[in-house]
């Protein structure tokens, strides 16, 4: 697997990957606006040897002011469990740090163990909440506001 710039040619499937991991989704019109602004910085996960496949994972960010926020990251559901996403948010990271960005936010989903632990592992901390954050079905999820300092090594 390979990580790389998000294209046009992209977005359609990552539309369909939104759909099949939020119950809120982007739309490909939403994706479209997102990667049309200037601050826009996307990277997919490819199999080596067709670059020209579906991607199997993406993050969506957004950069400016010495700050990005991560939009949105998934993984295709049958490629779960295969460190596809840490190898993204590795190389987003890196790439943001070395565009002069000096932190990184996100929310997640209080009930998302998986991402919470990924994104401990990769050294976010805990800086806020937000009730009711997110919809799901009829009930309404707390989201966990999370940051890392992109100039301070991973603990």
């Amino acid at each position: 697997m390979i990580a790389a710039p998000l294209t046009p040619g992209h977005l359609a499937a990552i539309a369909t990957l939104e759909a099949m991991r939020f119950d809120s989704p982007m739309t490909l019109r939403q994706l479209r606006d997102l990667a049309a602004r200037p601050s826009f910085v996307g990277f997919v996960m490819l199999p080596e040897d067709d670059l020209d496949a579906d991607p199997l994972a993406y993050a969506l960010c957004l950069a400016g002011g010495g700050g990005a926020d991560l939009v949105s990251i998934a993984t295709a559901p049958d490629a779960e469990r295969r460190g596809l996403a840490t190898r993204l948010l590795d190389h987003v990271l890196a790439r943001l740090k070395q565009d002069g960005c000096e932190d990184i936010c996100l929310e997640v989903a209080i009930d998302n163990v998986a991402a919470l632990a990924l994104y401990h592992r990769l050294g976010f901390t805990e800086v806020g909440r937000r009730t009711g954050y997110y919809r799901r079905g009829g009930a309404l999820v707390d989201a966990i506001v999370m940051r890392r300092q992109l100039r301070q090594p991973v603990p």
